[in-house]
Formats: structure tokens, C-alpha cells, sequence
């Protein structure tokens, strides 16, 4: 079967493809392509890379901790270091040639009973260079030790104080302070106008006393109207001192360096 048409006769076969064509919906907008984003993909790749190196890290070095010693409380200048001075802090090991802080395990065998070459804060972590077998007086300045029995020094007297040394002798049984041969000084004259307590342990002679060490400016013994470092140590061989503890304010020169 034929189908006539102005331009000649067309089969039927044709004739059913033209209004298939004829029939069909328009064709769709094209989908635009994804936009690549190149920095994007690569600052994830520098933080995905970046973890895995950060923990990495922590697990390697968690293995390489140590207990390091942790200053417990202040300790002055020339005061003896035991074990209640310290406590343990555990840090990543160093091998810094700036900062050397010393391990617990070290404690025994070179800081126990060794002095502090610097006041030690609490808080920190002692150092090398902190500590050691003795304390050297700073330029100007000289070290006593003075036996001080209870009642002549004040409650809670510790290295670090600021102190005022007194005349203070005791009255023998015909009324004088005075013993035989030593010269007269007023009851209660200053022998040391300001001095440096170092250092404050029990007395071996009991009854609640206690030995101080102070460091004293050399140039204040030598212009001391009270026959200066002399008259310190006689008053301090009868047990005729006492100390007066000082502002903590006050400014106390200890030395050259």
C-alpha cells in the first residue's frame, strides 16, 4: 500500500518512521560536566598525610618517656636537697644542650644530700648546674652559723629569710650580763643590722633549738659599732643571740657576683 502525497507516494513504512519523528519530544539541555577542583583534593591529601605523621609521632615516642625531677616545694639557696624536695614528673626524653633537666634515677646516686647553687622553685625541674657539694660565698659577703636555743628566734624562721641579729645575754646570778673578760654591750644592741638566712635545721643539743646559717655583708661587719663579726661569734659562743625576722620587702644586698 502506497500513500500519495504532493511530492510523490511515499510506503507505508516510511510513512509510520515520519510520524514516529513527528511525535517525538524535544531534545533535553546537555548536563553540564563537573568542575574539577585540583587544591582542593590536595589540601585534603596534606591533611590526610599530615595525621598519619602526627600519630606516627605519638606512637613512637610514647615508648621514650622518663621521670624527670620535679621540685616539691622552694628551696633556698645552700639548703641540703633530700628525696621530700622532689617529686616525679614524667616527659618526653630529652638531649637538649640548653635545658638538662636530671632523672629520678639519678636522685640517689648525685643529688641526694647535695646543696642548691641557686634557689630551686617549686614547680620546676631541677637542672644541671643547680646543685652541688658546696655553696661558694658570693664576693663581699661572709657565712656564720649561729645557735639560736628556743625563744630567741621566731616560729617558722626558714632559709630565706631576712634577719636582724640582737645582743640578748642572759642575766648571771649577781645581776650582770657581762662574763668575765668580755666587753660590755648594751643589752639588746644590733650586732647585724640585716643577714641572709641560708639555711635552718634542729639543734643536736635538743630542747627546741635550732642552728642558722646566714650570710653577712662584709662591709656592715666592718662598720658595725659593736665590734662587728667578733662580737657575733662571742655572743653566739654563750648563747647570747637572738634574731628578729625582717619585711619581706626589706632590700638585702647579698654580694657581688
Amino acid at each position: 500500500m502506497t500513500t500519495q502525497t504532493t511530492d510523490g507516494p511515499l510506503s507505508t513504512r516510511a510513512s509510520r518512521r515520519a510520524g514516529q519523528t513527528t511525535g517525538m519530544p524535544a531534545d533535553r539541555l546537555p548536563v553540564p560536566t563537573r568542575q574539577r577542583r585540583p587544591l582542593l583534593a590536595l589540601l585534603a591529601l596534606v591533611l590526610i598525610l599530615g595525621g598519619a605523621a602526627l600519630a606516627a609521632t605519638l606512637v613512637l615516642t610514647s615508648g621514650q618517656k622518663q621521670e624527670y625531677l620535679l621540685i616539691n616545694r622552694d628551696v633556698a639557696l645552700g639548703q641540703t636537697l633530700t628525696r621530700d624536695d622532689f617529686l616525679q614528673q614524667p616527659l618526653a626524653a630529652t638531649n637538649s644542650a640548653v635545658f638538662a633537666p636530671v632523672a629520678v634515677a639519678d636522685f640517689y646516686s648525685r643529688v641526694n644530700g647535695k646543696k642548691a647553687l641557686t634557689p630551686l622553685k617549686k614547680g620546676s625541674l631541677l637542672a644541671e648546674g643547680t646543685f652541688g657539694d658546696a655553696v661558694t660565698p658570693a664576693v663581699g659577703v661572709g657565712q656564720i652559723a649561729l645557735n639560736l636555743p628556743e625563744g630567741q628566734y621566731p616560729a617558722g624562721l626558714v632559709a630565706g629569710d631576712v634577719i636582724k641579729v640582737l645582743h640578748t645575754p642572759r642575766a648571771n646570778a649577781n645581776g650582770s650580763t657581762a662574763q668575765a673578760g668580755e666587753k660590755l654591750l648594751p643589752r639588746g644592741a644590733t650586732l647585724v643590722q640585716a643577714a641572709y638566712v641560708t639555711s635552718v635545721a634542729a639543734s643536736s643539743s635538743g630542747q627546741n633549738g635550732v642552728v642558722i646559717g646566714i650570710d653577712i655583708r662584709n662591709q656592715e661587719l666592718a662598720q658595725s659599732p659593736n665590734a662587728g663579726l667578733p662580737a657575733v661569734a662571742a655572743a653566739n659562743a654563750i648563747n647570747a643571740i637572738s634574731v628578729v625576722k625582717l619585711d619581706p620587702g626589706h632590700d638585702y644586698y647579698k654580694g657581688d657576683s
